[in-house]
């Protein structure tokens, strides 16, 4: 096993405990016999007049005499570590505990197995609670470890609302395909990788380079970062088409192209446009997608179409003004005039021979109406002239048409009313709603000159949306 670094305090421990045996020296230190030299592990004899010259016990029971030393010299005998360091109830001799310091230093703190065969008699977690026991909180460690220590510890941590903060960054949207369509696309959704990159050949440019060479002169460097910068600006483009792909989510577009998609998808539940020129405008500004995200684009459509509802209701408010019509009310009946009239040409040009019947637009009816000025007289009958004619008109080309909802549009094509007349009405209803919710008892309004049956059908679509009461 690697062994686990000493942290700087415990060597400190073990230079402490290094004086401590040093006290110990001539008692613990290896000794060999000077007679048949082998190494003396238990009790050893010194001499007391020979200097440094030590027998083991079969020797000394011989009588051996070497050089200057007689058998008749005075002796001394001497436990070589049999004896224990530390106080009762410890049992450790001090050889044990010269070999686990020599281990701990070897093999490092906390390896606790490889130190423990070192010492056979001793279990692993004998090794360990006798060293934090006695090295670590007893005596020895409390002389050696102050009792502030500073900490070591550096928070790296960026703080809340940083550049590189947590709460900043945005997950990566989960793609709603299959497994199988992974597998055939090669797309690792987790690392969000495919198997065959755009561009796939990029890294061929820096796949053989290397620098740092001895014979390389300025030209050849210059030469060699710009084929990084070449690759790098290849590789920010590979990372510009992957974000667009994830953010419009082409792939999941891609695989819901031959199957139904589910009412939970978010592809399904996407804007798709409504009219041939919603069509044409998506068309048209389909290549600024890639300047935008997906969110900044579709709110980039909203306002456009938001802009060109506003233009056409300022283009009718104007027409209005023009007739001097100042009022809600009023443009209400200059609408129902104008459409009652409108029908009656068209029913002229039917009953007239074939031949003199030119069919002209709506806009140009309203148009000599416009010229003409003011109110027509029609206005004060209460639908008593109701029309012949029951075919709808075509109201795709009237102003307000883009306001109204598919519901809306059906109902106003199919009982022949204008949207700036529908929108009128409406508005007069939802007041009238509003004064009955508040204590009113008074009757939804009927406008002047619209048949009564048509307001009917209009309440009933009211009453079933939830926007007036039943009764």
């Amino acid at each position: 096993k690697r062994p686990i670094p000493v942290p700087r305090r415990l060597r400190k421990a073990f230079r402490l405990i290094e004086r401590v045996f040093r006290c110990f020296a001539g008692v613990i230190a290896k000794y060999h016999c000077n007679y048949c030299q082998e190494d003396i592990t238990g009790v050893r004899v010194k001499c007391a007049e020979c200097p440094d010259f030590d027998l083991c016990l079969q020797c000394f029971s011989c009588g051996a005499e070497m050089g200057a030393h007689k058998n008749r010299h005075g002796y001394q005998l001497i436990d070589c570590g049999n004896f224990p360091i530390f106080q009762a109830p410890c049992n450790w001799k001090a050889k044990e505990e010269l070999v686990l310091l020599e281990a701990i230093e070897q093999y490092g703190f906390g390896n606790w197995e490889d130190v423990s065969q070192c010492l056979p008699a001793r279990s692993c977690e004998e090794v360990q609670e006798h060293y934090n026991n006695h090295y670590i909180e007893g005596n020895i460690g409390r002389a050696t470890w102050s009792k502030e220590v500073p900490t070591q510890i550096k928070d790296h941590t960026v703080p809340e609302g940083g550049p590189l903060s947590p709460s900043l960054s945005t997950p990566v949207a989960t793609v709603d395909i299959t497994s199988t369509e992974q597998q055939e696309l090669g797309y690792m959704p987790c690392r969000d990788d495919y198997e065959r990159e755009y561009d796939n050949e990029a890294e061929s440019l820096i796949s053989q380079l290397s620098m740092g060479g001895p014979d390389e002169d300025d030209l050849e460097v210059a030469l060699k970062l710009a084929q990084v910068d070449m690759y790098s600006r290849r590789l920010r483009e590979r990372m510009r088409r992957k974000g667009l792909a994830r953010d419009y989510r082409l792939l999941e577009q891609f695989c819901h192209a031959g199957r139904p998609a589910s009412k939970a998808s978010p592809v399904s539940r996407s804007k798709k446009p409504a009219r041939e020129a919603d069509k044409e405008l998506q068309e048209k500004m389909r290549i600024f997608s890639q300047f935008q995200s997906a969110t900044e684009h579709e709110q980039l459509l909203e306002n456009l179409e938001r802009e060109k509802e506003l233009k056409a209701r300022i283009k009718e408010l104007l027409r209005y003004r023009r007739n001097g019509i100042t009022k809600l009310d009023e443009c209400s009946e200059f609408d129902v005039a104008r459409h009652r009239r409108e029908k009656r040409k068209e029913v002229k040009k039917k009953s007239a021979p074939a031949s003199s019947v030119h069919k002209k637009p709506i806009s140009t009816a309203s148009k000599k109406y416009e010229e003409k000025g003011g109110v027509d007289t029609t206005l004060s009958e209460q639908g008593d002239t109701r029309e012949d004619s029951k075919e709808a008109t075509d109201i795709t080309s009237l102003p307000g048409y883009e306001l109204l909802s598919d519901k809306e549009r059906k109902l106003c094509q199919s009982i022949g009313i204008s949207p700036a007349c529908y929108i009128t009405f409406k508005t007069v209803v939802l007041k009238d709603q509003a004064q009955r919710q508040k204590g009113s008892t008074a009757k939804f309004r009927y406008l002047a000159g619209m048949d009564r049956s048509h307001c009917r059908r209009i309440l009933n679509h009211f009453a079933n949306s939830g926007w007036i009461s039943a009764t």
